[in-house]
């Protein structure tokens, strides 16, 4: 199925790399001279700032830290975010290293897709996020090239998208009551839990909130019997 939507991509840019404008379904595609034009890589470290502290079992922050990147083509901009969660071992500076060795000046055609993240795959092990905000990106680009998102150009029904779920940290009461009604929009909550409050966690947003609530632990709970007993609890609570 993705092999036969990315080549259905491929067709359309077919179209307009050919000097044509191409009417479909989908509109216009609109006329790109790709004949000296080659993809451009940009990036650079930020820190998110959070508005509140963000605790979870083991560890707490304020900030997250990601790599935005740039991919150019044409005067068109993709863009796409690397996001390192410290214990998965990456970095902004690891990310940066392997950008860095990245060389997609040597593609002149955006909309070969398989071809350009089969050789980001092949630049170096691992560095998930660093390959991800690279996948990112171009997804971005070719469906600003043609001017659609891109679930209309693979066919897909937007209303059967999964909902996002929001994530409520640990936190004193007040504060965890001040998060939840500051996530109303969203239609089901994550819950992180392990720090010996779980049931006032649960109570408060509770308090707020009747949405679905999924629980994140971090490996916070240690004795079976107990987290046993938890999660039935949880059951109880929705």
């Amino acid at each position: 199925m993705k092999t036969n939507r990315r080549n259905f991509v491929k067709i359309v840019s077919l179209a307009a790399f050919g000097g044509m404008v191409a009417t479909n379904s989908f509109g216009q595609v609109p006329v790109i001279n790709n004949g000296s034009k080659k993809l451009k890589l940009r990036f650079r470290p930020y820190n998110l700032e959070l508005t509140h502290v963000f605790t979870v079992a083991s560890f707490s922050r304020k900030t997250t830290p990601i790599v935005l990147t740039e991919l150019e083509y044409d005067g068109v901009i993709g863009y796409g975010e690397a996001s390192m969660p410290p214990y998965l071992g990456e970095s902004q500076e690891s990310v940066m290293k392997f950008l860095n060795k990245v060389n997609l000046g040597q593609f002149s055609d955006p909309f070969l897709m398989d071809d350009i993240l089969a050789y980001v795959e092949s630049v170096d092990k691992e560095n998930r996020a660093a390959k991800a905000c690279i996948d990112i990106a171009l997804h971005d680009l070719v469906g600003k090239i043609l001017g659609k998102p891109l679930h209309k150009i693979w066919g897909l029904n937007p209303a059967n998208t999964p909902m996002t779920s929001y994530t409520i940290g640990i936190d004193k009461a007040d504060v965890v009551k001040e998060k939840t009604e500051e996530a109303s929009r969203f239609k089901v909550l994550k819950v992180k839990l392990g720090k010996g409050n779980d049931k006032e966690m649960i109570e408060t947003v509770r308090s707020v909130t009747d949405v679905p609530l999924y629980v994140d632990v971090n490996q916070g709970w240690k004795d079976k019997k107990k987290a046993l007993d938890l999660i039935h609890w949880l059951k109880e609570k929705g």
